[in-house]
């Protein structure tokens, strides 16, 4: 084993060395003579797929493939590096004896250098990449929320179709993407959407968010409306006002969380290195708006704290979320990802500060300990209460709906979507929700972490990717032969180098994710079809 791990940083650094040379070397003569330049990684290792299309491409549309074939070459490349680096990061930290704890140190530290010099080379033609796409993604994203404003705000409210949201009485961050899911929903039936604020059980809530329609109001709806059962229920396009209940988990409908949009498939997929989130990002920006006053208010923290760029942000969940919904993490578990991410953004000695600024419901001992274990940092955090910035964790959850409580949270949320790195739990809704909003203003992939979960969305559509190569690991591994599709369970922990999930004979174990490409799926979103 100690030799296979060495091995394996030697071809590591080999492959990603070919790698630069086919893209600097290579890649010039790709948009100029390759028409099928934008294969998948499962066409690029020989699994035939489907037939090519026969229709002639232009000039333009064989570039857009080309950079397409490029980026996602080095974005691979990149998440395959720290794949391998996190795998070996994990077996070092493995009890060995300390003749062979002494022998693989001193072959690590020698090869490791030149590894950590190729992640770093990779991480700047990852961001290069983003900088590049910055500009299309923020237009493309405007028009978006353009559409949704519209949708949102029709000429004449009485005729406009209508879609009335209700959701359960949970958590703020479960609240949104319950708004999230009926927005989804509008949007492919070509509905307003409708919101009870009442149903909203966290006080100050239109006092700190602009409202989703400035046109419409609950009042002049019937009592009574047509509970909508998907796509399913009968000449639901002829029905004025329908009704979308959170008990149901939309089994009919189409329009489901990580469906994008069919006419956005391709310039997304350009642009940015998941267009899953990125769709599910310009969802939540719209719902999470805050006013003016607000934004002034996360300023000012930021100014009283000395938040200043570069800094990493952490969200550290528990409380009542440890009862069934997640574990216990400590903070190292937490802290390890933020130093890997300040060690390897650091190309010259640092001359900064390593800022953590930490979100949790529970401060009161997080802090405490970030602070003693990781003397080298410091750690910035923001209180709802200044006479009492450490409550207890009884003290907590009771005063989560007050209204100072949703302030202080939306001013994290803020404050840690606007991070350079964020290290959370998907386990949360709002760790899952930071890094949406994140990718709503750019590509937030390689900028967040989740330390349980991967990115899932309740009762959204499931994680599906095809087997490029063929598999067959230990007893307890998934099997699967190239070209079939595996649905991955995202609520299972596991480290970025594997995954766990099914394959098509309904099998289930886990399995290595650079053996597997990721399947988009689409929907035509009604309210989008006049837009792109």
């Amino acid at each position: 084993m100690e030799t296979n791990v060495l091995k394996l940083f030697l071809a590591l650094s080999f492959g990603l060395n070919v790698t630069f040379f086919y893209n600097f070397v290579m890649f010039p003569y790709c948009s100029e003579k390759s028409p099928q330049a934008s294969l998948s990684k499962s066409q690029d290792r020989g699994i035939k797929l489907q037939a090519p299309s026969p229709m002639k491409i232009n000039k333009e549309q064989r570039k857009d493939q080309c950079l397409l074939r490029k980026r996602n070459l080095i974005r691979g490349a990149y998440s395959e590096a720290l794949q391998v680096r996190e795998f070996v990061r994990k077996y070092f930290r493995k009890d060995l004896n300390l003749t062979t704890k002494s022998a693989l140190q001193k072959d690590y530290s020698k090869n490791y250098l030149p590894f950590s010099d190729i992640v770093r080379k990779l991480k700047f033609l990852v961001d290069d990449i983003h900088r590049e796409s910055r500009n299309d993604l923020t237009i493309l994203g405007d028009q978006v929320q353009e559409r949704i404003r519209k949708l949102q705000n029709p000429s004449d409210c009485k005729t406009a179709k209508k879609l009335i949201c209700k959701f359960p009485h949970c958590g703020f961050g479960c609240q949104l993407h319950y708004i999230g899911k009926c927005l989804l929903v509008a949007l492919g039936t070509n509905r307003l959407m409708l919101v009870k604020y009442k149903s909203v059980h966290y006080k100050g809530f239109e006092k700190v968010f602009f409202p989703l329609t400035d046109a419409c109001s609950m009042e002049e709806l019937p009592k009574h409306a047509v509970e909508w059962n998907g796509e399913l229920l009968t000449n639901y396009h002829n029905i004025p006002v329908v009704s979308l209940s959170y008990h149901k988990r939309y089994p009919h409908t189409r329009f489901k969380a990580f469906a994008i949009p069919h006419n956005l498939e391709e310039k997304i997929k350009v642009l940015h290195d998941d267009p899953n989130s990125w769709w599910i990002g310009q969802i939540m920006r719209y719902i999470f708006r805050p006013k003016p006053w607000v934004t002034d208010k996360v300023q000012q923290i930021k100014r009283k704290l000395n938040l200043t760029r570069p800094y990493v942000s952490i969200h550290v969940r528990r409380t009542d979320k440890l009862h069934c919904e997640a574990r216990y993490f400590n903070i190292e578990e937490y802290m390890q990802h933020v130093v890997n991410w300040y060690e390897r953004d650091e190309e010259h000695p640092r001359s900064y500060t390593r800022k953590v600024y930490v979100a949790s419901d529970d401060l009161a001992n997080v802090i405490p300990d970030a602070r003693s274990k990781y003397p080298d940092y410091e750690f910035l955090y923001h209180a709802a209460h200044e006479d009492k910035p450490l409550k207890s964790m009884t003290q907590i959850v009771q005063d989560r709906e007050e209204e100072a409580e949703l302030i202080s949270l939306v001013c994290d949320l803020m404050i840690l979507s606007q991070s350079d790195y964020f290290v959370g739990t998907y386990s949360s809704n709002i760790g899952r929700l930071v890094t949406q909003l994140m990718h709503s203003s750019g590509d937030a992939t390689f900028r967040s972490r989740s330390i349980d979960y991967r990115m899932f969305y309740y009762a959204g559509l499931p994680l599906t990717y095809r087997a490029i190569e063929n598999f067959s690991g230990e007893k307890e591994d998934l099997f699967f032969s190239a070209g079939e599709m595996i649905v991955l369970n995202a609520m299972k922990e596991c480290p970025l180098y594997k995954g766990i999930g099914r394959n098509e004979a309904g099998s289930h174990g886990s399995f290595p994710m650079h053996k597997v490409e990721k399947i988009f799926t689409t929907a035509q979103y009604l309210a989008l079809n006049d837009t792109f």
